[in-house]
């Protein structure tokens, strides 16, 4: 009973330290391991988390706490795929780093919005400064599509069949 209420409370402080509200979130994996002497919690295989219009798929994910229990870094690691609202991210890593509120997506790195399309080897997004940087690979390089609205603007959707549907369908998700 001890060891369940543990794994409630180091789980409503990794939601609640990635920025969630008291919103009903799911967490589900094959398996989790709580690692206190390493500060760090271990979810294994199939992992996905679920809150509101947000959902993100990995194979593993490891969560790192600082000495005071507060969430510091989290790592998602194979067949990263994270959906937000009309956003869409696939990638063979992502890495959060609370304090600093900054997600780095690595390896394979690409992001659908609406229409729009992101493709890099590694893109860090600096969610305080408003700011995104994209790196290529050594055997490719960056790639951006977009559709501008009538104004010039960067559109979100334009009506035309999204390319992340047809890219979601493709990966059985």
């Amino acid at each position: 009973m001890k060891t369940k209420f543990i794994y409630t409370v180091i789980l409503t402080m990794v939601l609640f330290s990635v920025g969630f509200a008291a919103n009903s979130i799911q967490i589900k994996s094959d398996s989790l391991k709580y690692l206190g002497a390493e500060n760090k919690s271990v979810f294994k295989g199939n992992v996905v988390v679920e809150r509101d219009n947000m959902t993100i798929h990995a194979d593993n994910m490891t969560v790192f706490f600082s000495e005071e229990r507060e969430v510091n870094r989290i790592l998602a690691d194979g067949n990263v795929k994270i959906t937000d609202e009309d956003m869409y991210s696939m990638s063979d890593k992502a890495e959060m780093f609370m304090q600093e509120n900054v997600i780095k997506l690595i390896r394979n790195v690409k992001i659908w919005q609406g229409e729009n399309y992101l493709e890099g080897d590694e893109v860090i997004i600096y969610n305080n400064e408003d700011r995104m940087e994209v790196r290529k690979g050594e055997e490719s390089r960056v790639k951006i599509i977009y559709y501008p609205d009538e104004k010039g603007n960067i559109g979100v959707n334009n009506g035309k069949e999204s390319e992340k549907n047809l890219q979601k369908e493709g990966s059985g998700q």
